[in-house]
């Protein structure tokens, strides 16, 4: 990713950033504490995380049909490499707007947002589920909490990218502004919305 795309994304998530109230996100200074505290045990837990989380995906045949033949292991490595990176932190602005890009990803890859936020949950179950198994029951609970602040978070940003990489598109496709496209859809809804409406 080069300055110029970094800096696009950077942009991008502390604008998402500031949509979600700070009681309901992610809390950098507080939960990075209890990810640092749990950093070793939860290394030890990538590789179970890593496979149930690509045998949950290539079990169900719509979420198997956006791979291509072969490519498990390349996005095996991906997970990983994200996994390692979210257990070590820092959850910094370069973290997050990373997670925006997702958004954009995956547009290109077809992945839905319903799919990502169901496999969101499966990621936070399971860190929770694992953290019961290893940790004493009040350290247990904070990391779980943790995750799951993380997890609420961080689909806030994929979706939004999403939604704004998918409009971009199509804004661009018909050669429009962004903002014009956006007041365009937002009318169109509001005309579906009345035509819904009985009488």
């Amino acid at each position: 990713m080069t300055d110029k795309s970094l800096g696009r994304f950077y942009a991008l998530a502390q604008e998402f950033w500031s949509q979600l109230p700070p009681q309901a996100r992610f809390r950098p200074l507080e939960d990075a504490r209890i990810f640092a505290r749990h950093r070793e045990a939860m290394k030890a837990w990538v590789d179970s995380l890593v496979q149930g989380f690509y045998d949950t995906l290539f079990a169900h045949p719509a979420t198997r049909a956006v791979f291509r033949e072969g490519e498990r292991p390349a996005r095996e490595k991906t997970l990983r490499d994200w996994y390692l990176r979210t257990v070590e932190g820092p959850f910094n602005g370069q973290y997050f707007a990373w997670q925006t890009l997702v958004g954009l990803v995956h547009v290109r890859r077809g992945v839905t947002n319903a799919m990502m936020a169901a496999m969101w949950n499966w990621v936070v179950e399971t860190a929770s589920r694992l953290a019961r198994e290893h940790l004493p029951k009040e350290e247990a609970q904070a990391l779980a909490d943790a995750w799951r602040r993380l997890g609420f978070t961080v689909m806030a940003l994929i979706s939004e990218s999403y939604l704004h990489a998918y409009l971009e598109a199509l804004a661009q496709a018909e050669g429009m502004e962004v903002g014009a496209f956006l007041r365009r859809a937002q009318e169109e809804a509001a005309r579906l919305l009345r035509s819904l409406s009985p009488g």
